[in-house]
């Protein structure tokens, strides 16, 4: 190991934060990043005629970040695992005949846990699926709908990629499962629509799917000019047998066919429904907007195949069984700094290299169904894209968006779509087509025609292409951190220097952590000396050691804060050229929003799959400029889609469309009306010990979704229950008398089992806030702070609220990894922990 640190040749953390993601995130065993890079090397050379000589080119690829390969080629790669896959992504949906039966969706459930099995994104659209209130003369009833049949899949994700809550100490495991990120659309002429768009406004809804809504041509001409716009699905019951045979969620190819279809609503502008979409996602930052018709014009394979659907992040849209590798170009690498330009000369270098190694995942990687198989190898889509594109803008001083950046930007992305394009045509020579690459379809892609030069187009009449498609620019949360933390994407830096907090797992030699914690009184037993603090509402224990800041609390235990640095910032440090006011130092903060847009819009027409990329705005952006934002977006005519993040916003409420205000967005507090409790509640029994305490605590449970409604919380000794009842019906006698429905158990007088005021108090306001949707986060996040002599009452209803939570607390932007407040940022269409790495989407 020695021997391997003094390599100059060998790659180096340069900070502390890159090294933990990457042995939190992508280590195997006791390996070390240079191993890492060896057994990737070496399994993605062991396809080549002369592996040896790959091996050695593949290892100088990867050697100093110069080329990050996607996360799951990181982790599997080269492992002694069967079952895991190098597949970034994965699109599956409905299959064969009858797609919207039972038998259909078990069997689309059963595809799902297959591919998150594999740890592979997961993509699909729900446009087959009937809508909610629709008759199914086999059961004799009503669907729910396709919202709710969404809920199915969502519980199999949650289930499937949970893993064991414990740390392994088996030499041959991972050290954390991948936790299983999903898309799902829904087009905008589905009847379910404006429940899809408003689901996830339900704590607990859909929690582990991202969504967004496929957006028509169509619709976007009747939005500009205020048309009438249908929400409609196909007569099943006029069609029966057609349906059963031909109906794929394409409405456009059934219309064509002179199927009739059923209009269940008709907004007589479609800005109505325009406005639904664009104040969830100015609220709520979701859903994301695809715009599907740009998306399948540009498709190089549209002569055999139809894309409804894209993989969590949006940077890969794909058929049904469709599947993508993906793999990052570090722009910091590629600097001339003399010229003040890209290195071109080492870009020509490496991307053939990068073409070749990433198609040689193709013939190696595990894939969980045997038509992703055919997929993989028919088409061969590789998605390469870009990193550290913000950091080497900045370390260019250039302003991101500016005049002169977007000239370089242009030369840059136009330069590697036309090498990459020759690399795979050149290696088509060498190894052959694509299987379902025909010539004469091929070449009349719009991308082909609109992007390429007269050379590259030439050399591809000449030898083919090994790939269908070569170029996406994903999300890089880990990565671009594990690469010694440079910008994701294509994004700007979000901040140019921040403290990240780490829980650490035991102190450093000469610090002594404190013990016996007195919080009320403020005294500790320590040979160090700590110093009671606050944070926020919470007294905390802070000291320095050793020039970092380390702090206790009681509910995270040893803490200790970094600076961390973005690579731009701690390069030009190190030249002593650093100037955080200077205008090229600008970060998301300070940068316009047409400077996103105008970069997007650059970047997209050398893009043959897709970007993914979130704009920051502001909280005080007004809406109307908001809802243009989009509008430019769809009219480049080459960007595909777009998810925005609106600084301090998740839980503001929508406005009524229809209403004569319909432009205005009702922001502050809203006032809701509570549903009337009925006579019985189904309700779920939680028995508990805390600080020494055996409490029961009683929730009842309301409508379908069995949201929580009201909480009822007692020591044990007050009611007789054996602790195996979990579940009951609480009915409602008269006031503070309740029936249980188990085994004749009665609570005579409620306000008889709290032993102090406050108890009862507590559980009346909870209750109340409850049933006027309250965010339980907020709830639960409250309950944990309380102290004095209800501390222990507190805590076990904030136990048992625990189950209802809202999936990763994203509600609050607090870190699900660390715990970290407010941590959480919106970056390339998912939420990152700017504390500790953590994403939503990895």
């Amino acid at each position: 190991m020695d021997n391997k640190k003094e390599n100059p040749n060998l790659t180096k953390f340069n900070n502390e934060f890159s090294e933990e993601i990457y042995n939190q995130t992508y280590r195997f065993s006791d390996e070390n990043i240079n191993d890492t890079f060896q057994r990737i090397a070496k399994q993605l050379s062991s396809t080549e005629s002369d592996p040896q000589k790959y091996e050695e080119i593949f290892k100088k690829l990867l050697n100093d970040f110069k080329f990050v390969p996607g996360g799951r080629i990181i982790s599997n790669a080269g492992v002694p695992i069967r079952g895991t896959s190098m597949i970034n992504c994965f699109v599956d949906g409905f299959l064969g005949e009858d797609q919207d039966s039972m038998e259909s969706i078990m069997d689309t459930l059963r595809r799902q846990a297959l591919i998150l099995k594999s740890e592979g994104g997961y993509g699909f659209c729900a446009d087959v699926m009937r809508p909610r209130g629709s008759f199914i003369k086999g059961i004799g009833n009503e669907t729910p709908g396709a919202v709710t049949m969404l809920d199915m899949w969502d519980t199999q994700s949650s289930v499937i990629t949970a893993g064991s809550g414990n740390k392994t100490n088996r030499k041959n495991s991972k050290v954390k499962i991948r936790k299983g990120a999903q898309m799902v659309t829904l087009s905008c002429h589905h009847p379910d629509i404006e429940e899809f768009i408003t689901s996830k406004q339900t704590p607990g809804k859909l929690t582990k799917f991202n969504m967004s809504v496929l957006v028509t041509d169509d619709f976007m001409d009747c939005v500009k000019n205020n048309k009438p716009w249908n929400l409609e699905f196909p007569d099943y019951e006029k069609h029966p047998t057609e349906y059963k045979k031909e109906w794929k969620g394409n409405l456009k190819n059934w219309k064509s066919k002179g199927y009739s279809v059923v209009v269940y609503k008709t907004y007589e502008n479609a800005n109505q429904l325009w406005d639904i979409i664009m104040k969830s996602t100015y609220n709520r930052n979701e859903p994301g907007v695809l715009f599907i018709d740009t998306i399948n014009r540009f498709n190089n394979l549209r002569y055999c195949e139809f894309i409804n659907a894209t993989n969590p992040c949006g940077e890969q849209p794909l058929p049904i069984g469709g599947v993508c590798l993906l793999g990052s170009i570090n722009l910091t690498q590629f600097i001339d700094f003399e010229k003040k330009d890209w290195d071109y000369e080492k870009l020509k270098t490496h991307i053939p290299n990068i073409v070749r190694m990433m198609d040689n995942v193709n013939d190696i990687t595990y894939v969980p169904l045997e038509y992703q198989k055919e997929n993989l190898i028919s088409k061969r889509r590789i998605g390469m894209g870009i990193m550290g594109y913000g950091s080497a803008i900045m370390m260019l001083k250039l302003r991101y968006g500016s005049e002169k950046c977007l000239k370089l930007t242009n030369n840059l992305m136009s330069f590697i779509a036309n090498i990459s394009y020759q690399s795979s045509s050149l290696l088509s020579k060498e190894k052959g087509c694509f299987e379902k690459y025909e010539e004469s379809e091929y070449l009349k892609s719009e991308f082909i025609n609109n992007s390429l030069s007269k050379e590259t187009i030439d050399m591809i009449k000449k030898y083919g292409m090994r790939n269908s498609h070569l170029l996406s620019i994903q999300p890089t949360g880990n990565s671009s951190i594990f690469a010694n933390n440079v910008s994701g994407g294509l994004e700007p830096i979000f901040m140019s220097e921040y403290i990240r907090t780490t829980i650490m797992p035991y102190a450093p030699e000469g610090l002594d952590v404190p013990k016996s914690i007195d919080w009320d009184n403020k005294t500790y037993t320590s040979s160090t000396k700590w110093e009671f603090t606050k944070e926020g509402d919470d007294v905390i224990l802070s000291t320095t050691f050793k020039g970092n800041t380390w702090k206790y609390d009681k509910n995270r235990g040893l803490l200790r804060e970094t600076l961390i640095e973005d690579y731009a910032v701690k390069f030009l440090k190190e030249r002593n050229e650093w100037d955080p006011k200077a205008e090229w130092a600008s970060t998301t903060e300070t940068l316009s929003i047409d400077d996103h847009i105008n970069v997007m819009s650059v970047m997209s027409k050398y893009i043959d799959s897709a970007m993914s990329k979130t704009i920051n705005i502001p909280n005080e952006y007004l809406y109307e400029n908001f809802k243009d934002l989009y509008m430019k977006l769809y009219d480049t005519k080459t960007v595909k889609g777009g998810t925005t993040y609106r600084l301090g916003t998740m839980t503001s409420v929508l406005s009524n469309p229809d209403k004569k205000d319909k432009d205005k967005v009702i922001m502050g507090i809203t006032k809701t009306e509570a549903p009337k409790r009925p006579e019985t509640l189904e309700c779920d029994i939680h028995q508990l010990t805390v600080s020494g305490d055996k409490w029961i605590v009683i929730i009842g449970l309301y409508g379908e979704n069995k949201d929580p409604y009201e909480v009822f919380a007692f020591k044990k000794k007050y009611i007789n229950l054996s602790t195996s009842i979990k579940n009951g019906h609480l009915t409602k006698i008269k006031r503070g008398r309740y029936d249980l429905d188990i085994n004749g158990v009665v609570i005579e007088d409620i306000k008889e089992n709290f032993e102090v005021p406050e108890e009862q108090a507590l559980t009346r306001l909870i209750s109340t806030a409850l049933r006027h949707g309250a965010d339980i986060n907020f709830i639960y996040e409250q309950l944990q702070k309380s102290e004095g002599n209800i501390i222990s009452f507190s805590k076990a209803i904030a136990r048992s609220l625990k189950k209802y939570l809202n999936g990763e607390k994203i509600s609050h932007l607090d870190c699900p990894e660390c715990g970290s407040e407010k941590s959480l940022i919106m970056q390339e269409g998912c939420y990152i922990c700017k504390n500790c790495g953590w994403s939503k989407c990895s």
